[in-house]
């Protein structure tokens, strides 16, 4: 008799899970809340799914889960989507994408493969409850009641709730005896002083960005920062925002606007741009490094005015000195945390604790966990999709085999 599988959650790791499960001869049932599976996966990437990444480096993830290294090394997404008709391209930083560019294909792919496999899957029924009976899971649903051999619980963080995802299920996991590493907003803007960005919003520039922490830098990230009437973004804000939310208000964001340059680069470079322009007004300085807007903010910022002729407002070393810490060292302190809804995925969730080495429940036999549910997150460019998939895979075939 074929093992019964119940899957609450149909989004990527859901579907993974459910896939993997029915490839070893179970009986799965997939329980979503939402009128349809995969809403999450259609938003990634832009529309477009960067569903992996070349690279598994732990360093880009975070969290309390030991497991989470020899599970990811053992999974090949490439491999995984071409068994599903998916074929893949890598861009030039290792980001993973589906040949077609669209993240419906994906999604389409994933739930083509659940039908071939005889996968049921019940929209609009969300679970509300868990118990074992006789050595059987019985899940409670709003609108109906379901029995199985196991439960994978891929039912996501708290992360975009207008996608599913709302932690609804870790209050009652953490009753039934679960350790929750508090769940908090991760690559996501970072909210600061809006009198610092709001003259600023639209404007982009390219950056080193740096998470100070009590003098400290705890880490940086370079790329592209945008700001925000209300907040820093881009892609490499998004990888300091986990930090951010656990730091609060301890926490400094620094940009330098002039990574490629060493001090004396940079001061050289000032003192012939002064030159040059001495006769001009001061927001002209720096239009040959910067969008005028914000050359002219980093001026006014650094000197408290940006009128007057660039050589008087520039002629004491004193005023050079301050606009080469504002270009070099421009600080932005951490004002609030982000909202859930603001945030791509979860920091924090089920600890790395509570499961054991095939991700099964240490406090109920037969209870698997996936996905953002765990206390794992992943940088942007792919990372979180990895993983998703990858413990989706691994989950779905231990509950399979020892259920």
């Amino acid at each position: 008799m074929s093992k019964q599988i119940l899957i609450a959650g149909g989004g990527a790791s859901g579907l993974s899970a459910a896939i993997a499960a029915a490839e070893c001869g179970a009986q799965v049932t997939i329980l979503e809340r939402l009128p349809r599976v995969g809403k999450k996966i259609l938003a990634t990437g832009n529309g477009r799914c960067n569903l992996g990444h070349a690279g598994k480096e732990l360093a880009h993830y975070h969290g309390t889960l030991p497991q989470a290294k020899q599970i990811l090394q053992q999974f090949d997404t490439v491999r995984f989507f071409r068994k599903l008709g998916v074929l893949t391209r890598t861009d030039s930083e290792g980001r993973q994408y589906p040949c077609s560019g669209a993240a419906a294909s994906v999604l389409d792919a994933l739930r083509l493969a659940c039908e071939r496999l005889g996968v049921s899957i019940c929209c609009d029924t969300k679970l509300t409850a868990l118990s074992q009976q006789g050595g059987r899971w019985i899940a409670e649903c709003e609108n109906a009641r379901y029995s199985a051999d196991a439960v994978i619980l891929a039912a996501g963080g708290s992360a975009s709730p207008v996608n599913g995802t709302d932690g609804n299920l870790l209050p009652m996991l953490e009753r039934m005896g679960h350790r929750i590493i508090t769940p908090l907003p991760a690559l996501c803007p970072i909210p600061t002083n809006p009198n610092l960005v709001r003259s600023l919003k639209g404007m982009r520039v390219q950056a080193m960005a740096s998470a100070i922490v009590e003098g400290k830098i705890r880490k940086q990230e370079r790329g592209e920062v945008q700001f925000t009437e209300t907040a820093l973004s881009g892609i490499c804000i998004f990888n300091l925002s986990r930090l951010a939310a656990v730091y609060g208000d301890r926490m400094t964001v620094s940009l330098n606007l002039l990574p490629d340059r060493t001090a004396q680069e940079a001061t050289q470079l000032l003192s012939e741009l002064i030159a040059l322009y001495a006769d001009a007004e001061a927001d002209y300085l720096l239009i040959g490094l910067l969008p005028k807007r914000v050359g002219a903010v980093c001026i006014k910022q650094a000197l408290g005015k940006a009128q007057g002729s660039i050589g008087t407002l520039f002629a004491s070393s004193k005023a050079r000195e301050q606009l080469l810490r504002q270009l070099t060292d421009w600080r932005f302190p951490v004002a609030a945390m982000a909202s859930f809804a603001q945030a791509q995925v979860t920091a924090g969730g089920i600890s790395g604790q509570s499961v054991d080495r095939n991700l099964e429940s240490r406090c109920a036999k037969g209870l698997y966990f996936c996905g953002e549910l765990l206390d794992l997150d992943g940088d942007c460019g792919g990372y979180n999709l990895e993983w998703a998939w990858a413990s989706g895979s691994y989950v779905g075939k231990a509950a399979a085999q020892n259920a």
